[in-house]
């Protein structure tokens, strides 16, 4: 059988420490047809020198840091495969990670993302994050993060239909991405690969868990170079992923506890890390900025009619479905 082209697209910055560990795990990989592609998001260290040691890699040097989501999309217009995985910087792949979701792939037209199983790189016994569900505060929570694997638990290692994955190793049909236009670039980064997969479910692609494909993350290493500017984009783009995906009448359902976790961040920012401007300001950017996007919050709206039962389901039971 033939196999399909796969564009591995590895997104970096200043990952010297880290990035060869991950280039070398890719090139192990088993599967055989395969482009790797890293896009560097202008790395003021020795990142460039690292890559430019593995001339069977494309690396593409961009002139600024676009972010997350810019950086990707700039990837992906680069990407020749029939399916691209993206991949942070910090992760290390099995060799037979790409085998199975490629045969869920094939075999299922519906399914446009795959979620690998992601493990913890430095105790390969925790779990990571397996997939994503919906959350009663409205963000898409990391199913299993920090908790021991346990073979036997169904939904740990069944395979089945989810909301969505970790955007850290994530597996897409290039046709969605062509589809839904990629990641939102104004996110820069955090939630927006939450934000492509709701697009996604609304438009009525799948998010399949492949348990059998295994991958090992580190995490969040290049913004914990950058505290403040990683609780800046992740508490503003938090309201835009709310704004853009969820009617008011979820919103108000759900208001006590995405006003509890408001409680939560404002004392962790403001009274522990003393971030009150960077709090001030991603709240303020949060809610001037989300009225931008009136239009994709109106048609995903307009698909949420269609998938109200569904999307009620991954709330209720916040587990893997087999619709």
């Amino acid at each position: 059988m033939n196999q399909p082209l796969v564009s591995v697209l590895i997104l970096n910055w200043n990952g010297e420490d880290i990035i060869e560990e991950s280039i070398i795990s890719v090139l192990n990989t088993s599967y055989n047809n395969l482009e790797v592609i890293v896009v560097d998001n202008a790395s003021t260290d020795r990142s460039l020198d690292i890559l430019n040691r593995y001339p069977q890699i494309k690396v593409h040097k961009n002139q600024i840091n676009q972010g997350y989501a810019k950086g990707n999309n700039t990837g992906f217009s680069l990407c020749n495969g029939k399916y691209i995985a993206t991949l942070n910087n910090d992760i290390i792949v099995e060799p037979d990670w790409l085998n199975d979701p490629v045969k869920v792939l094939e075999s299922e037209e519906s399914v446009g993302i795959v979620s690998c199983r992601q493990m913890n790189s430095f105790d390969k016994n925790l779990i990571d994050t397996l997939y994503s569900y919906p959350t009663s505060y409205l963000l898409l929570g990391r199913f299993g993060c920090g908790q021991l694997f346990n073979p036997e638990k169904p939904l740990f290692n069944k395979s089945g239909y989810t909301i969505g994955a970790n955007g850290a190793s994530a597996i897409y049909r290039k046709k969605l991405l062509t589809t839904l236009g990629g990641f939102e670039d104004s996110f820069f980064a955090y939630h927006e690969e939450c934000d492509l997969h709701m697009r996604a479910f609304y438009a009525g692609w799948k998010c399949k868990y492949v348990p059998t494909s295994v991958v090992y993350h580190k995490g969040s290493h290049s913004f914990n170079k950058v505290k403040k500017t990683f609780y800046y984009y992740h508490e503003r783009n938090r309201i835009w992923f709310i704004y853009r995906n969820f009617p008011f009448s979820i919103i108000l359902k759900n208001l006590h506890w995405i006003i509890i976790r408001e409680i939560r961040t404002m004392v962790n920012m403001v009274f522990i890390r003393r971030f009150l401007f960077t709090y001030i300001r991603a709240r303020w950017d949060g809610f001037i900025g989300m009225f931008r996007f009136k239009s994709i919050r109106a048609l995903n709206l307009k698909s949420y009619k269609n998938k109200k039962n569904e999307l009620s389901v991954f709330f209720k039971k916040k587990k893997i479905e087999k619709f």
